[in-house]
């Protein structure tokens, strides 16, 4: 209680002697920032490459050329983070950065991401974000030829990057002579590695434009590749919930096979009729007979979710599990429907959710609402946030809603209250932490990407944005040297004006031991 009341006196003291001049702000955060990067020295080598990413990014804005230092920094201190099979941190934290250093200097992020090892067929290739990034980079530029250049030399030995391709051929002239050569390359990628998904994205943008002999080619390639279960995305049950009902496809083969029915349609009727009549495709389509493009040229009505099918789940549960998400997205349906015109409703109908991280997610959505209204009933619509984010038991997604309700809190000028919030919220992330650093059953992962460590980053940026100076008091309840440091650059970030420097949660999982 003590230590409460000095916390709160503090940040009322620092509130009461009026806001921070911005040059004052900005001095603080080059302190901060400068202090951090002194500090990743002496921290664990897996930490390093977070941290100075974490740094660069924040820093790019006002100084590029000591982001790409530090950028560099992060590629070389990346050596050590693990690869394996099925964990590729490495490669997904040096693609993410190659992304982040193409905004600075693009031919260095050509160099980096050209240096990375392909993936192995079958593999997801974590370089396609970075890629597309490079992409933009060099189309911004008005260097089309080298970003064609560029993606020519990337489609050797990898997943072939249609993402990136799209971006190059949206940026020439409709009907230049190069597309052809495009489209047929795309083919033979697709082939060659195939990915459904993005072939099917690919397929559609180009549909007008590709000859029809290609356009024709593609979609029975594309058929053919689903219907033998090759080059499928992770592993997903979809839910479709409309006017008329709910329908769950929890084959994958059927989720792809719905979301291209049309272009089959179009190709080969016959052969259409003849894949619409697998077992788990037949009551689905016969209330959206297009597949996926019946939803899309509805009003808008229909909903689609996913739902995870993880490895080792029995059909039964797969089933249990999109019959719950159905009912999830039958409930987010109608919390959105309310949002702006009776957003105490919203809440309402927030607290029917099976789903912590849905409810979660809907209040934090309200509560930034809040702050935009008249401050009396801002103060009894984040009374409600308050109120329904107390009855979450899972501090895992209950803390960001605490830092939604203290950003709207110090609109309405409650410091009170913004600091209440952030309070609960970071005894929340400090739940998630003692978690995570259980010696008995550890977090596997490095600790810059660990849960509480992206939530600590949120609430701190979060609490520097609503409370300025008054904010740093907060940085004595990090119980982790480490993760201060990666909170103080947040804080700099929200002095600095510039966003949170995000979540990065790898898609790869380690090997329990």
């Amino acid at each position: 209680m003590k230590l409460c009341l000095c916390l709160a006196a503090a940040v009322c003291s620092s509130v009461c002697a009026g806001p921070p001049e911005p040059s004052e702000l900005s001095a603080k955060a080059r302190l901060y920032l400068d202090a951090a990067a002194g500090m990743i020295a002496a921290t664990p080598p897996d930490f390093q490459a977070g941290a100075l990413l974490q740094i660069g990014i924040v820093t790019a804005g006002n100084n590029p050329k000591k982001a790409l230092e530090l950028y560099e920094q992060a590629f070389a201190a990346s050596a050590v983070l693990p690869t394996q099979a099925g964990y590729r941190l490495r490669e997904e934290f040096q693609s993410r950065l190659a992304g982040h250093v193409a905004k600075v200097d693009v031919e260095r992020a050509i160099s980096l991401i050209a240096g990375m090892t392909p993936p192995a067929a079958g593999d997801a290739d974590p370089r396609s974000g970075a890629l597309s990034e490079i992409t933009r980079q060099l189309l911004a530029q008005k260097r089309l030829d080298r970003a064609a250049e560029f993606l020519d030399q990337m489609v050797v030995g990898g997943a072939y990057p249609f993402d990136a391709i799209t971006l190059v051929i949206k940026a020439q002239p409709p009907g230049d002579e190069h597309h052809q050569l495009l489209f047929s390359q795309a083919l033979v990628g697709f082939q060659q590695r195939p990915q459904t998904e993005p072939f099917e994205r690919f397929i559609r943008t180009f549909r007008k434009e590709m000859p029809e002999q290609t356009f024709q080619q593609a979609v029975r390639q594309l058929g053919k590749t689903v219907l033998d279960g090759k080059g499928l995305p992770e592993p997903h049950s979809q839910t479709m919930v409309g006017p008329s009902g709910t329908v769950t496809l929890t084959d994958p083969k059927d989720v792809e096979i719905f979301n291209a029915l049309d272009l089959i349609a179009d190709v080969d009727p016959a052969w259409a009729r003849e894949i619409a009549k697998r077992p788990g495709l037949q009551a689905v389509l016969e209330r959206y007979p297009r597949g996926k493009a019946s939803i899309d040229t509805g009003k808008g009505e229909t909903v689609t979710t996913r739902g995870t099918i993880r490895s080792g789940q029995s059909q039964a549960d797969i089933e249990q599990r999109a019959q719950v998400l159905a009912f999830e997205t039958q409930k987010m349906t109608e919390a959105m429907r309310y949002i702006n015109k009776d957003p105490a409703r919203t809440l309402e109908v927030a607290a029917q959710l099976p789903s912590p991280q849905l409810q979660a997610r809907v209040i934090e959505m309200v509560a930034m609402m809040a702050g935009s209204k008249d401050p009396a009933e801002a103060r009894i619509l984040l009374g409600k946030c308050v109120e329904t984010l107390e009855a979450i038991k899972s501090p895992d997604w209950r803390a960001n809603g605490w830092g939604a309700v203290a950003v709207s809190a110090a609109k309405i000028q409650d410091t009170e209250l913004a600091l209440k919030a952030l309070e609960k919220g970071i005894a929340d992330a400090r739940v998630v932490y003692k978690q995570e650093a259980n010696p008995d059953d550890p977090n596997p992962y490095t600790k810059a990407v660990w849960t509480s460590t992206q939530l600590f980053k949120l609430l701190f940026h979060r609490a520097a944005r609503s409370l300025g100076l008054a904010a740093e008091p907060l940085l004595e309840k990090v119980p982790d040297t480490e993760i201060q440091i990666i909170a103080r650059v947040e804080m700099a970030a929200a002095w600095n004006g510039t966003p949170s420097t995000g979540w990065f949660a790898p898609s790869s999982r380690p090997k329990k031991k």
